[in-house]
């Protein structure tokens, strides 16, 4: 089954931190801003031509882009099928889905500070195959096609908890005391959506009108929305029945409004970028890239359902996810290279395409052998108050 990639879920475009409002301060009013500082690329591998997964790392200041940052770094390989991966406090967390583990390095020195065996600490069949992972509150929540989600802690790295939801849950997100999980159903059909109470723990799993491979999930202006993909019959020819469409949900009465075409997707939700917050509108951008077709970008304000063409100054030749910077805003697209054969080379390295809000180019970076998701780093810098 074709992995369809998640992007990230509800996403902060920029914190401000007062440090200094004495009024008997002389000098000019500080604060600590965080800014942009680079980003990471999730590359999968090719499990069946045995290509390794691998993290490439990207500095903005440098504009560079440096591979196998993992590896470099701990004398191993990361594992095969890499799948998500985050920043959370100082540690970068990695979901490895055919390795069934999580690796938890340091954001700095890209060392391991611990791998966590998820069948070891969930069980043979519920910790298999880790697939998205997010974090809060100081726990990272992870899905397995085991059919779970864990909650894990930061600091011990112990199970805290977990959840039995959906058939082959993907992506997930947080949203008012719940945990809304897209079960995708291994692209089958039937596939629906976990609700999880993280008061008491109850979990309702429901199916939703319209909705049939969710694969990632958002929550954006008090609405739910699912990325839901075409459903795949039997071998030998797999036909496939349904569309990739971007879907508000509205859970508790089981119905879903398509929004937007697109297989692809990320949410952005602009946030505090000066001392004096102001309340901006969730957006998506939302990249169509059909097989064999002619790929597009567009994108849509939260609570609409009137997409916008966003032209790209130059779009990638075989479109695999598209990823947002949640300070700066930047897009990102990765895209795989194309054969001597005029296909897309799944055993080479891809690349990605870094444009502004507006879609102009402004880099573009090699990276590994099936890129698939992206998530992005900062720091903190004095600034001063207008």
């Amino acid at each position: 089954m074709k992995k369809y990639l998640l992007g990230l879920a509800v996403l902060l475009m920029g914190t401000a931190v007062m440090t200094s409002c004495s009024d008997d301060n002389d000098g000019p009013e500080t604060y600590l801003q965080e800014y942009s500082t680079g980003a990471y690329v999730v590359n999968s591998g090719n499990m069946g031509t045995k290509i390794e997964s691998s993290l490439t790392a990207i500095d903005y200041a440098s504009s560079t882009a440096t591979q196998n940052v993992f590896k470099a770094a701990n004398g191993r390989s990361l594992g095969d099928t890499a799948n998500d991966g985050i920043v959370y406090g100082n540690k970068i967390y990695l979901a490895v889905d055919q390795s069934n583990t999580i690796e938890v390095i340091d954001k700095k020195t890209k060392r391991s500070i611990k791998q966590i065996k998820t069948t070891d600490l969930l069980g043979n069949a519920e910790g298999v195959e880790p697939r998205h992972i997010i974090a809060d509150g100081g726990k990272v929540y992870f899905t397995t096609y085991g059919g779970y989600v864990a909650a894990v802690d930061t600091t011990s790295f112990a199970l805290q908890k977990k959840w039995k939801v959906g058939s082959y849950p993907e992506g997930l997100v947080i949203a008012h005391g719940n945990i809304y999980v897209a079960n995708s159903n291994y692209a089958a059909g039937g596939g629906n959506i976990s609700c999880i109470n993280l008061s008491n723990d109850n979990v309702e799993t429901k199916n939703i009108e319209g909705v049939n491979n969710p694969t990632s999930i958002y929550y954006a202006s008090n609405v739910l929305y699912v990325l839901d993909n075409p459903v795949y019959g039997p071998a030998p020819d797999y036909a496939a029945t349904g569309e990739n469409a971007l879907r508000a949900v509205s859970f508790a009465e089981g119905k879903s409004q398509k929004v937007a075409d697109g297989n692809y997707a990320v949410c952005v939700t602009p946030g505090t970028t000066t001392r004096t917050p102001q309340l901006v509108r969730s957006y998506f951008f939302v990249l169509n890239a059909p097989y064999g077709g002619t790929p597009s970008v567009s994108v849509l304000a939260a609570g609409s359902t009137q997409p916008q063409a966003l032209t790209l100054s130059e779009m990638p030749v075989s479109p695999c996810g598209i990823f947002a910077d949640p300070l700066n805003g930047h897009i990102f697209v990765l895209s795989y290279k194309m054969g001597d054969k005029g296909t897309p080379d799944y055993n080479g390295n891809g690349y990605v395409v870094e444009y502004d809000r507006a879609g102009q180019k402004q880099h573009e970076y090699e990276t590994g052998v099936g890129s698939c998701a992206m998530f992005f780093d900062s720091a903190y810098k004095t600034a001063y108050a207008e």
